[in-house]
């Protein structure tokens, strides 16, 4: 079995680590090789599945990569990509993650995320559905970054730069001197990262705002965490998704104003989604977990905003209303 391993430039790779049973498809796992005996740099890792590690193994075995001379580092710390860590620590890698990212994953977000889910109307099956062999990384201690760091390697100066939104403390890698970006899951090309609510955060907020940090860098490769650029300009694709969130933004509120007051998984079922589903009955009980996180990433915002109010109704539940 071959992984198939590309040049994108001067000692940088992608392989792909492949998702069997997720609309995502596959992981981009991009790899700077060290020069004159320097460490190699491996960027993100898939979950933490037999396939995935499979892949991973194969991809740094065909680029003759030591895990005594590797470096990991992560961008954010959701399952797809933090997968492997354990695993790689046990090759003897180095790992690596932004400060304010991995002291957000190690406060047990996923537990309060499910806990919270009560409250905007989840059902009980599709809470179930996620819990499911959520195959969970081992706990692991890697070395922390903060925005503005540097790290060198393979020829490549690589500022970290802080993007919250996807997740509360998401890390960009830009290289200068190539206008180089590894964008993780903060600009994807031919789909929309997922943003959801993360409580006492407006996700959303941040996630626009890190868009508008991106407008401010010159870009010529944009290296996504999933899927492929299409050809598209990164500038371009920034543009686009702030146009895609307004109009989400639009359609929230007036999902809200026609239903007079709803929680956010009823919200959710009125959205337009582009899945292949005949009915919100339809969807796979995942998908309606992460659409209903993103309506909630919404109606917070439009919160936050004076556009809508929340409050408590007799059930306990988390309603909206129009003001």
């Amino acid at each position: 079995r071959q992984i198939m391993i590309q040049k994108l430039a001067d000692n940088l790779y992608t392989f792909k680590i492949n998702f069997p049973h997720s609309p995502l498809g596959w992981l981009n796992c991009y790899v700077i090789k060290g020069v004159k005996g320097g460490r190699d740099l491996l960027v993100d890792s898939g979950y933490n599945t037999p396939q995935c590690l499979a892949d991973l193994k194969q991809g740094m075995e065909e680029l003759d990569m030591r895990g005594d001379n590797t470096d990991v580092f992560f961008t954010h710390c959701h399952i797809d990509h933090i997968g492997n860590a354990g695993n790689l620590r046990d090759m003897g890698c180095r790992l690596l993650m932004g400060r304010v990212e991995y002291k957000f994953y190690s406060s047990a977000p996923w537990q309060r995320q499910m806990a919270h889910s009560v409250l905007d109307g989840v059902p009980q099956e599709v809470r179930d559905a996620m819990n499911r062999d959520r195959r969970i990384p081992e706990n692991f201690h890697p070395q922390t970054l903060e925005d503005g760091d540097v790290l060198s390697y393979g020829g490549y100066t690589l500022r970290c730069i802080m993007t919250p939104g996807h997740s509360p403390g998401h890390m960009c890698l830009y290289d200068p001197s190539s206008k180089l970006m590894l964008t993780g899951d903060h600009v994807l090309f031919d789909i929309s990262p997922n943003i959801t609510h993360n409580e006492g955060r407006d996700m959303l907020g941040d996630y626009l705002n890190s868009l508008e940090k991106m407008l401010h860098f010159e870009v010529e490769t944009a290296l996504p965490g999933h899927r492929w650029t299409g050809g598209k300009k990164f500038r371009d694709r920034v543009l686009e998704l702030l146009e895609h969130h307004e109009k989400r933004l639009n359609e929230t509120e007036q999902v809200v104003t026609a239903g007079e007051h709803m929680c956010a998984y009823e919200a959710a079922a009125h959205m337009s989604w582009a899945i292949r589903a005949k009915s919100w009955e339809d969807f796979p009980e995942a998908q309606k977990w992460f659409a209903t996180g993103e309506t909630l990433a919404h109606l917070v915002y439009l919160t936050n905003h004076g556009r809508l109010v929340q409050y408590t109704d007799e059930k306990g539940l988390s309603e909206y209303r129009h003001i």
